[in-house]
């Protein structure tokens, strides 16, 4: 009889934090083709294996950046169908998504649907003059590997002009980074002695993207994050109608900027992750059990919280984000938590007790339309633009008008923030750079398209 041998698994350099938390261990990749890839995750470069056939690399080695981005995305993809029993077909309509784990130079890192994937960059520190790689850190590669997820479970949220939907699309990146890190061994380990299990201690899975945030910081030259960290998720904001929100605030305060108001839903979700931890300790689990299985407890919830007819399919206000929390605790696990996270939701103004949306239908979804008329609008005046609004059409003109009129303000505020880019009816969107001097990409571009233009999403996230 013909005994066949397993293949030796191949070992990839693996950081779940960066350099300023942890050094560089390894890692295996679930489901690792002949070439690097997987069925739904590719690496976009070329990646030569060490002497003994690894990918495993010192931190001198530029290859060790490729390994990370790439091993880190696929198990990210990997582990979150594994939780929610499902394959993620991918918004970018290809099969797999492309990882592309040094783009070119910058302190930043982002997806982008009309291009098939993830881009990480690096740059210096201007403090120490380390050469920071986005790519490295797993937290990073974790954030824009969600926003993938999220794109392909709800690719209307991208296209939305409202706040909301980007801004949730920035906190799932968070909470899904920090549900996965508690995956791991290394860092559970980390955060029991941070913490001894009581997660309103600051601790390393909370504070997100370290790294790179004091690169940001010294780069700027003073505290733009709030620490050493890109967001944290331990914080107190409460909501406020991002209407009333400045466009941009120090770190101690909300903006209606994505990544800023991100943090009040991230800072609930983190709420909810600290008191399932403390219920599993109550139960008896030690500290790095209670630990990991609240993490994999807040990864199984985002999973609920997107399956058919619970959160939103179109633009939506946190409200409603929260209301579908509950809705999906309720009807897909029995409303376990839903007592905890109806506390948090009211303890953060996102949802009072006292305000039920039970009856509000946001099944399904419509386009809302609107060709900008008056001055405020200066020279994109007379273009038109739309977006899918949750829920279904035909509630009456009053709705449909204040539907178009909220689109019409929003366009406003948005064109007089310069998140818009204005094009000439012979250039190429695809051929243009779609992003700010800051590093932030445009929200919006305008396509021309027989001459008459039109003011589209740029699909692109960070």
């Amino acid at each position: 009889m013909l005994v066949r041998s397993t293949p030796t698994p191949r070992l990839f350099s693996s950081n779940p934090q960066d350099s300023t938390v942890l050094a560089a261990g390894t890692t295996t990749v679930a489901g690792l083709g002949t070439d690097l890839s997987t069925d739904r995750v590719v690496l976009n470069a070329k990646l030569e294996p060490n002497s003994e056939g690894n990918f495993v690399y010192p931190d001198s080695d530029e290859r060790l950046t490729a390994a990370n981005a790439f091993s880190a995305v696929a198990n990210a993809v990997s582990s979150t169908e594994s939780c929610w029993g499902e394959s993620i077909q991918w918004a970018t309509r290809r099969p797999k998504l492309a990882v592309n784990p040094d783009a070119g130079q910058d302190l930043n890192a982002y997806y982008a649907r009309a291009r098939g994937g993830l881009f990480f960059f690096h740059d210096t520190d201007a403090l120490t003059g380390e050469t920071i790689y986005s790519g490295r850190s797993s937290e990073v590669t974790g954030h824009e590997a969600f926003h993938a997820i999220l794109d392909a479970k709800r690719p209307a949220y991208l296209g939305a002009w409202d706040p909301d939907p980007g801004a949730f699309h920035e906190s799932m990146g968070d909470v899904g980074a920090l549900a996965l890190a508690l995956q791991n061994d290394r860092v559970i380990e980390l955060v029991a002695r941070q913490t001894g299990g009581d997660l309103r201690r600051q601790n390393c899975a909370a504070a997100l993207g370290e790294q790179l945030g004091l690169a940001i910081n010294h780069k700027v030259g003073h505290d733009a994050t709030g620490g050493p960290w890109t967001r944290n998720a331990i914080n107190r904001f409460t909501w406020v109608d991002p209407d009333t929100l400045p466009s941009h605030a120090p770190h101690d305060q909300l903006s209606s900027e994505v990544h800023s108001l991100s943090r009040l839903w991230t800072g609930a979700m983190y709420d909810v992750l600290t008191g399932i931890v403390q219920d599993n300790l109550a139960q008896g689990q030690d500290v790095q059990t209670a630990l990991r299985n609240g993490g994999s407890e807040l990864l199984k919830m985002q999973g609920r919280l997107l399956s058919p007819g619970m959160a939103p399919d179109g633009s939506f206000r946190f409200k409603e984000m929260a209301q579908a929390l509950l809705k999906s605790e309720n009807q897909l696990n029995q409303g376990k938590y839903s007592s905890l996270i109806a506390d948090v939701m009211d303890q953060r103004r996102i949802l009072l007790k006292g305000a039920s949306l039970t009856d509000q239908d946001l099944s399904g979804s419509h386009s809302v339309s609107v060709t900008l008329a008056g001055d405020r609008f200066g020279p994109f005046q007379g273009m038109e633009v739309s977006h899918t609004v949750s829920g279904e059409e035909g509630r009456g003109l009053t709705e449909n008008q204040q539907e178009r009129d909220q689109l019409s303000s929003r366009m406003a505020r948005l064109i007089a923030n310069g998140e818009i880019l204005m094009t000439l009816p012979n250039q190429d969107p695809s051929k243009l750079n779609l992003f700010k001097a800051d590093g932030e990409p445009y929200k919006g571009v305008v396509v021309w398209t027989e001459g008459k233009p039109v003011i589209e999403p740029t699909y692109i996230i960070g």
